[in-house]
C-alpha cells in the first residue's frame, strides 16, 4: 500500500502484491533483453561482409564523421541537412562518452554482458557456418595457474628463450606462442574449459611441431618460448622474445603466433576423410603499421587453406586496440605476422597437428614461390 509521510510518496515492499509486481519487472527487463540479444545475433549473421561491421569498433559513428567533414565541405553538409556545429560536437562528446551508436544497439549491450564484446571483432572472411557466436574467445589463465608459472620462472632453464631446429641453417620463419599456457581438454584429462591449462603440456607442443614440419618442407624455423605471467604483460613479454630472437637469426620475415582458441567443440572441429581437424582461424590487428600486409597476408592463407579442406579455417578476425583488446599484437615487427588459432579447449594435439600440417604446406609452398631461384654459373 502506498503512502504519503512528510510529502513523500512510500512505497511498502512487504506486501505479496509489490513483490509481485517487481518479479515481473525484472523478468521482463531479461525477457526483453533475450529478444534484443538474438536480435542482435541475426542481425550481426546477415551482415558479416558488410563494410559497416567497422562501427561495431568504432567509438564515433560514420555520420557523425561526416558531419564534421561537411564544416569543410560544402556538399557534404548540404547532403546531411545542414547539421550545425552546436549538434556536431554534441553527438561527438556523446559516442566519445559512452562508445554508443543510437542506431547500432549492439553498443548498448556490448560494455554490460560479456556475450556482446565478441562485437569488438570485426569478421573480414569468414566460411559459411561462422558468425559472431563462432568467433575466437580469449581467456586468461586461472589463478593457481598464475602461482605454477612463477615456480616454473624460478628454474635454471628458464633462461632459454629460444631452441632452434637443427638442419636448414636459413631460418626464414619464427613460431612462438604469447599465450602459452593454452592447452586442451582432453590432453589434461580434464572437462572444465577453464582448466585447459599447463604449464608444461600445452600450445608450444603445436609450435614445435610445425617448426619440424616446416624443416622437412625445405623452410627453415625457429620456435621461442619462455615463461611469464599474465600480468606482467603477455604480449609485451612476447615481443621483447621475439625481437630479441630476430637479432639472432636476421633472415627471419614470417612471424607466427599460435593460440588455443577457447570455444567448444563444435565449433571448431571438421572430420575429413574419417579424421577429425582442429579448424584454424587468424587475427589480424588493425593498430599495427603493417595491418594491411598482414591482412592480405591472412587472407591468402584463409583462402588456399579452405581450397583444400573447405571449412578448416574459420575466420580472418579484425581487432583494433579497444576495450581491452591488445590491437597489435606484435604485427608491427614484420609485415609477414600471423595470429593463428589452432582448434580450441576440446580438440587434441593430435587433431592440431592434422591442421598445422596443412598450414605448413601452404606457408611452405608460399615461402618458395617467393624465393628467388639461382642460376647456376657456366
Amino acid at each position: 500500500m502506498n503512502n504519503r509521510y512528510r510529502g513523500f510518496l512510500t512505497l511498502n515492499m512487504a506486501r505479496p502484491r509489490t513483490r509481485q509486481v517487481l518479479v515481473f519487472v525484472f523478468l521482463a527487463v531479461a525477457v526483453m533483453f533475450s529478444f534484443l540479444g538474438a536480435w542482435v545475433m541475426v542481425q550481426a549473421e546477415n551482415r558479416l561482409q558488410g563494410s559497416d561491421l567497422s562501427k561495431v569498433t568504432s567509438h564515433i559513428s560514420a555520420k557523425t564523421l561526416v558531419m564534421l567533414m561537411g564544416e569543410n565541405l560544402p556538399y557534404l553538409k548540404e547532403q546531411m541537412g545542414a547539421a550545425g556545429l552546436d549538434e556536431i560536437v554534441s553527438r561527438m562528446t556523446f559516442e566519445l562518452a559512452t562508445s554508443i551508436d543510437l542506431k547500432d544497439p549492439r553498443t548498448f549491450l556490448g560494455r554490460e554482458l560479456p556475450l556482446y564484446a565478441l562485437f569488438d571483432s570485426e569478421i573480414d572472411v569468414a566460411s559459411a557456418d561462422v558468425d559472431y557466436t563462432s568467433i575466437p574467445i580469449e581467456s586468461p589463465p586461472p589463478p593457481e595457474l598464475e602461482k605454477e608459472i612463477i615456480k616454473a620462472m624460478e628454474k635454471p632453464e628458464q633462461g632459454r628463450t629460444s631452441t632452434s631446429n637443427d638442419g636448414i641453417k636459413r631460418k626464414q620463419v619464427l613460431i612462438y606462442t604469447t599465450h602459452f599456457w593454452e592447452s586442451y581438454l582432453p590432453e589434461l584429462g580434464k572437462q572444465d574449459p577453464r582448466k585447459a591449462t599447463h604449464v608444461e603440456k600445452n600450445i608450444t607442443r603445436v609450435s614445435k611441431y610445425l617448426a619440424s614440419v616446416l624443416e622437412k618442407m625445405g623452410i627453415g624455423a625457429v620456435t621461442a618460448e619462455r615463461k611469464y605471467t599474465w600480468d606482467s604483460g603477455a604480449y609485451r613479454q612476447s615481443r621483447a622474445m621475439v625481437q630479441s630472437v630476430m637479432k639472432q637469426h636476421g633472415d627471419i620475415t614470417y612471424l607466427i603466433d599460435l593460440h588455443r582458441d577457447a570455444q567448444r567443440r563444435d565449433k571448431t572441429t571438421k572430420s575429413y576423410g574419417g579424421k577429425s581437424y582442429a579448424r584454424l582461424a587468424f587475427v589480424v590487428g588493425k593498430s599495427s603499421k603493417n595491418y594491411a600486409e598482414n591482412l592480405k597476408l591472412a587472407r591468402e592463407m584463409h583462402k588456399e587453406i579452405n581450397n583444400r579442406y573447405p571449412g578448416l579455417s574459420r575466420a580472418v578476425i579484425i581487432k583494433e586496440r579497444a576495450n581491452g583488446n591488445n590491437g597489435e599484437y606484435n604485427q608491427s615487427l614484420s609485415p609477414n605476422s600471423m595470429l593463428v588459432e589452432v582448434g580450441g579447449v576440446d580438440n587434441s594435439f593430435e587433431e592440431a597437428f592434422r591442421s598445422i600440417e596443412v598450414f605448413a604446406e601452404v606457408l611452405a609452398e608460399r615461402i618458395h614461390e617467393a624465393t628467388p631461384v639461382m642460376k647456376k654459373k657456366n
